[in-house]
Formats: C-alpha cells, sequence, structure tokens
C-alpha cells in the first residue's frame, strides 16, 4: 500500500491530523518502531518498584516529599532510561 500525505504547514488542524494518520500508519504496519517517539520508560515493573521504594525512604525527610522534588525524581529516571 502507498499513500500520499499532504503536511500543509498554514493549516494547523490538517497538521494534527496528518501527525494522528501517520502515528496510526505507523503502529499499523512498522514493526520495529525504534525511531518513533514514545514517553514509555523502558524498564520493568519490578525496577519501577524499586525505584519507587528508593524514592519512598528519601521522602522520609522533613522537606522531600514535596511536589518538585517528585518531579525531580521522576525526570532523573526518565533521563536515566531513556535511550535517545
Amino acid at each position: 500500500m502507498k499513500t500520499v500525505i499532504v503536511f500543509d504547514t498554514d493549516d494547523e488542524e490538517g497538521m494534527k491530523n496528518t501527525v494522528k494518520i501517520i502515528s496510526h500508519l505507523a503502529t499499523e504496519y512498522i514493526k520495529d518502531q525504534t525511531f518513533l517517539p514514545t514517553y514509555q520508560i523502558p524498564f520493568g515493573k519490578i525496577e519501577l518498584i524499586k525505584q519507587f521504594r528508593y524514592y519512598a525512604n528519601l521522602a522520609h525527610d522533613d522537606d522531600f516529599g514535596r511536589l518538585r522534588h517528585a518531579k525531580a525524581f521522576v525526570d532523573k529516571i526518565i533521563k536515566d532510561k531513556t535511550p535517545f
């Protein structure tokens, strides 16, 4: 199957729709999607539990339980584990 898709930079709604179409087609037809953007954390449930347990131990400090610390911790995990 061949498909030609126009990406018109003057049409914001059209650009969004084009991205949706490309994402759908790539998901359906490409088996190796390593080049596609992903927001999945590339590690399993057990490692995530270990990371969470480590954070829980840190959270016992007086100021560490704040949202900004949780965000910084998650950002660090994602940065350390993301291959790109």
